[in-house]
């Protein structure tokens, strides 16, 4: 886009009145691609209903229409209009702000040539192969499929090859109109019918025949932002997939394979969340008792997005039950490294792919630590006060306010927190919940009343749960004050800290207490932060960015430590870290070449 005056267009979407600034940047692009085609083609293109079907307020003849005239008449020369995308221009049209209020994310075009080349190794096609991209957002997938089936196969004409091979449907009737523009600037065509369809692929009924591919980027769309009727309806027709939070996404892989031909393949580029989220379980059942896994491309944690920090996965699946294992390729730092992986292995709780000598020692630590953490103590999320800025002071504001000692509680998040030490911000939480009546706390009452309306619109004291100056989720104070170990809920190592001081944390803190009788917690925190738990964790949990994992309990609770007899375990209070590690090694039997493994996996 760098050839069109950006800028300048900006300028006029800015001076358009009565609009929002999506649709202002909609009817832009609209003009810039009528002139452009215009003023390459000297006539406007004839099928008028690609603009009739996104079209949905009438701007009339104005004063844009004539600067934009104008501003193409100048561009026009700069731009090579058969490799011209209306998406990317409506990409760089739209602020951060905008893009994320329509969730829309396109795909880079490497990733989108990464996944061409891996199914047209799999897949051949001819002149009877149909091609459909599910969400065709901007029309990327199937102009570069367009691009790849003339240049393989000189003999189709551009106007066959658009008309009964590529097929597009996406519920945005703007995606459409992006779409049906870039396959008109691409293939120089004209007056032709398009396969391009306005219609929901999970709910509509496509009567377009069944499909050799079906390729894409599946919205991601989380529970939260998905109407609840429309949830009702996704989960009564994609039971087998979807349920709970699970993500709508999840749903394509089911529909899509019911719009496969017997030997067809899917190859969708989505979130690595569904290998190891608990609410994809139904997804990798039935992925793995319904599909042939052909090759699994998995980012590991960093994003190939530019503006959606996704960390993404390419999976391409066959109709077809034609083998036992499939081709995994995982992003290691900078590089990718492939091996082959046996579908079978695969477990519904979650897809834990390691390599054979990683597979190898994770079952040798499993099998010698003999207890669940949840049968030694309980795991609990930190305190919500539902508005920080109210409940969370500092000494400057304690002693302006004069805010009542027996309130005050130490106060920490998750960045404060390393397995050595606490690095404290001198940060206190008001812990109004012990309030029993406002007067005898005035102060603290008269500082909380400033941001009375923000703390009265929580959903706890509009439903009348609790009192307007109440923390929101304040947990039980004996829970902060008595001995507990703490770590952030994401980090990129084991940060284990034993907390004797009586710390309260926030939401992003996790902690555990109600620990077993005669547990050593010296040792528990040693094993916690040794490398062979590390290893062990980091094979089970959830990897949410580049070296970046979930400590959530859903997970912790089903990991297992080794608990050694009594005599052992109280050696650790008294050892440096070099020595618990050594011991640890001992007490596992790793040797020198499975450290290696251990440390190069970390």
């Amino acid at each position: 886009m760098d050839k069109l005056p950006i800028g300048e267009i900006k300028c006029i979407i800015n001076e358009i009145k009565g609009y929002d600034y999506i649709n202002r940047v909609k009817y832009v692009i609209l003009l810039i691609c009528d002139e452009l085609y215009r003023l390459n083609h000297k006539v406007h293109i004839k099928d008028t209903s690609i603009f009739k079907e996104y079209v949905k307020f009438d701007l009339g003849k104005s004063k844009t229409e004539k600067e934009i005239a104008r501003l193409m008449e100048v561009s026009v020369h700069n731009i090579d209009i058969s490799s011209f995308y209306p998406a990317s221009l409506y990409e760089e049209l739209l602020t951060d702000k905008e893009k994320k209020s329509l969730g829309q994310v396109y795909t880079p075009f490497d990733i989108i040539d990464k996944m061409l080349h891996e199914v047209f190794k799999i897949k051949s096609i001819d002149e009877n192969t149909k091609i459909l991209d599910p969400s065709c957002g901007g029309g990327y997938f199937l102009i570069e499929i367009f691009k790849y089936i003339r240049h393989t196969h000189p003999e189709l004409t551009k106007k066959y090859i658009v008309e009964n091979m590529l097929f597009g449907i996406d519920i945005d009737d703007f995606s459409i109109f992006l779409t049906k523009m870039g396959l008109v600037f691409h293939t120089g065509l004209n007056d032709m019918e398009f396969n391009i369809h306005n219609i929901d692929f999970l709910i509509d009924e496509l009567n377009i025949g069944k499909f050799d591919i079906i390729i894409g980027n599946p919205p991601y769309v989380g529970h939260k932002n998905t109407k609840r009727e429309y949830r009702s309806l996704l989960s009564k027709k994609y039971f087998d997939v979807y349920y709970d939070k699970a993500d709508i996404s999840y749903c394509f892989f089911k529909k899509g394979k019911e719009e496969l031909k017997s030997e067809g393949i899917i190859a969708f580029i989505t979130s690595r969340y569904f290998m190891e989220a608990l609410y994809a379980q139904k997804l990798r059942k039935f992925l793995k008792e319904n599909c042939n896994i052909i090759t699994l491309i998995d980012y590991n944690g960093d994003t190939a997005f530019k503006r959606a920090m996704i960390s993404p996965t390419i999976i391409i699946l066959s109709n077809l039950w034609n083998k036992n294992s499939f081709k995994y390729v995982k992003k290691s730092r900078d590089n990718f490294e492939s091996y082959e992986y046996m579908q079978g292995k695969l477990k519904d709780t979650g897809w834990i792919i390691l390599k054979d000598e990683e597979e190898k020692l994770f079952e040798k630590i499993d099998s010698i630590a003999n207890t669940y953490i949840k049968d030694i103590c309980s795991i609990k999320q930190g305190i919500i006060t539902g508005c920080d800025k109210a409940f969370i002071v500092t000494e400057e504001v304690i002693e302006k306010y004069k805010i009542e000692s027996f309130l005050l509680r130490k106060w920490i998040k998750n960045s404060n927190i390393s397995k050595k030490s606490i690095k404290y911000n001198n940060l206190y939480l008001i812990y109004s919940d012990i309030i029993q009546n406002e007067n005898d706390c005035p102060n603290a009452i008269h500082y909380l009343s400033m941001y009375k309306d923000k703390l009265m619109s929580r959903r706890e004291c509009k439903k009348g749960y609790r009192k307007w100056y109440e923390l929101q989720w304040g947990r039980n104070e004996s829970d902060y004050e008595n001995p507990k170990i703490i770590f952030p809920y994401k980090s990129k190592q084991n940060n284990f800290y034993y907390d004797k001081e009586a710390y309260f944390c926030s939401a992003d803190i996790y902690l555990m207490n109600n620990f077993t009788k005669d547990l050593s917690l010296d040792y528990l925190l040693s094993y916690l932060n040794s490398e062979i738990f590390e290893f062990y964790l980091k094979c089970q949990v959830k990897k949410v960015g580049r070296n970046v994992y979930e400590y959530y309990p859903n997970k912790l609770n089903n990991l297992k430590v080794y608990l050694p007899p009594e005599n052992i375990a109280e050696n650790f209070s008294d050892l440096e870290n070099i020595s618990i590690e050594i011991m640890l090694k001992k007490l596992f039997n790793i040797d020198e070449k499975e450290v290696n493994i251990i440390r190069n996996y970390l």
